[in-house]
This record gives C-alpha cells, sequence and structure tokens, in this order.
C-alpha cells in the first residue's frame, strides 16, 4: 500500500520491544489500525518487524476480545 498516509502515530517503548499504532488512510481513502511490533533478538542483529493490520468493519470485535484478554492478565 505504498499511497497510504499517516493519519495519527502512537509509539510504545518495553524493553526491547517497541510498539507503533499507527492510523493510515489507504488509496481507497478507508481508514485502518496498523500495530508494528519491533524486537531486538541480539545486540549485534537488526530489528525484526512484526504488523497486524486492523480494518474498521473489525475494531469492535477486536476491541471486544482485546478488554476480555487483558483482564485475564491483570488477574
Amino acid at each position: 500500500m505504498k499511497d497510504d498516509k499517516s493519519i495519527k502515530s502512537e509509539m510504545i517503548r518495553c524493553g526491547k520491544r517497541t510498539y507503533f499504532f499507527d492510523v493510515n488512510l489507504a488509496s481507497n481513502k478507508d481508514r485502518y489500525l496498523k500495530i508494528t511490533e519491533t524486537r531486538l533478538l541480539e545486540e549485534n542483529e537488526p530489528r525484526r518487524r512484526s504488523n497486524v493490520m486492523i480494518f474498521p468493519e473489525d475494531i469492535d470485535r477486536f476491541k471486544s476480545v482485546f478488554n476480555q484478554i487483558s483482564k485475564l492478565l491483570k488477574t
């Protein structure tokens, strides 16, 4: 998606991991959330990167499951 445009971006650093939350605008004008995790595996190695994209039609289900699971982590 080369024509994507960033609307909003937030970053969280957690030790050797960094998370990026980016709301982008695709070439068809739809917004989507891209979550990127970068992590350092070895000191002299490049960071490993993983992406997850969440589209508007899925965000409510994603939020619901995320909230349920996060409650389990807190107990």
